[in-house]
C-alpha cells in the first residue's frame, strides 16, 4: 500500500519558507532574496493567511508587496491597503485570499519570506 504524502502545506502553525524548498532563504546556504530596484519573481503562498517578511538589509527605499489571486484577473497588483516596508525587521502582513506574491523595491533589499496560517 502506498504511503500518502500531502502535496500542499495545508494549515501551518509555524512559518514556512516560500522562496525555495529550503528551510530558510533561497539556497542551502540560507541566503536571503536580493531584490535590487526591481520586481522579484512570483512566489506561491498556497492561500495561507499571513505573509511574514524579514528584511535584513535595505539601502534607503522601500519594499511594496504585490498580490495575485488565481480566481481573479491573474494580474499581480499592489495589495490594498498597500503594505510598504521601509525598515529592517520582521513584518507580518495579512494576505487572506492571495495565492501568489512578489516584491517590488526602490532600493537594494535582502529579505526572507514565509507564510503561516496562524
Amino acid at each position: 500500500m502506498a504511503t500518502y504524502k500531502a502535496t500542499s502545506w495545508g494549515r501551518t502553525r509555524t512559518p514556512k519558507n516560500i522562496l525555495s524548498g529550503h528551510r530558510a532563504g533561497i539556497n542551502v546556504s540560507g541566503d536571503g532574496l536580493a531584490v535590487n530596484n526591481t520586481t522579484s519573481a512570483v512566489y506561491k503562498t498556497e492561500n495561507q493567511r499571513y505573509l511574514i517578511v524579514e528584511v535584513t538589509a535595505i539601502a534607503g527605499g522601500n519594499v511594496v508587496i504585490n498580490g495575485k489571486m488565481t480566481a481573479g484577473s491573474g494580474t499581480a497588483r499592489v495589495l490594498s491597503p498597500q503594505p510598504t516596508i521601509s525598515a529592517v525587521g520582521v513584518h507580518i502582513i495579512d494576505i487572506n485570499g492571495i495565492d501568489e506574491v512578489s516584491f517590488t523595491t526602490t532600493a537594494n533589499v535582502t529579505l526572507f519570506a514565509a507564510c503561516s496560517t496562524f
